[in-house]
């Protein structure tokens, strides 16, 4: 599997675990809602350190800017963790009236960050295996 082939397929599985907690939102079934909103957040949430530890100082370095796309995709990241907070939270609750628009939000603005990613980061970065190996990239033996 290529690099850039193995982020989109993360963005793939998180989008997977999103849409497996929005079933059992929609269907009320809250214990496994809050499985499953507990198993995406942290699957996006290592995701995301993932990048920005690894795959945005590089692209920095690469490209020369430190103000430039990384910028907007770490605060799109923090816009990103308080929604899912907040999902979280209305899970726990069982305010299915909170969960539904809140998750709707979150799906709209996870699609558009994923998007961005893929059509201007990741063919951008070319990793060493050192830092494949930081993202936990399966195609390279750790050592």
């Amino acid at each position: 599997m290529k690099p850039a082939d193995y982020l989109i397929h993360i963005h793939r599985h998180c989008q997977q675990l999103f849409d497996a907690l929005q079933c059992h939102i929609v269907q009320q079934q809250w214990a496994q809602a809050q499985r499953a909103c507990h198993d995406f957040c942290a699957e996006l949430d290592s995701h995301f350190a993932d990048e920005e530890q690894v795959l945005y100082p590089l692209y920095e370095q690469l490209s020369g800017q430190q103000h430039g796309p990384t910028e907007v995709m770490r605060y799109e990241h923090e816009q990103l963790r308080e929604l899912m907070e907040a999902l979280f939270q209305a899970v726990q609750q069982h305010d299915a009236a909170v969960c539904g628009p809140l998750a709707g939000v979150l799906q709209r603005q996870l699609q558009q960050h994923f998007d961005k990613e893929e059509s201007i980061l990741y063919p951008f970065c070319q990793l060493s295996t050192a830092q494949w190996v930081a993202l936990r990239w399966p195609g390279v033996p750790p050592g």
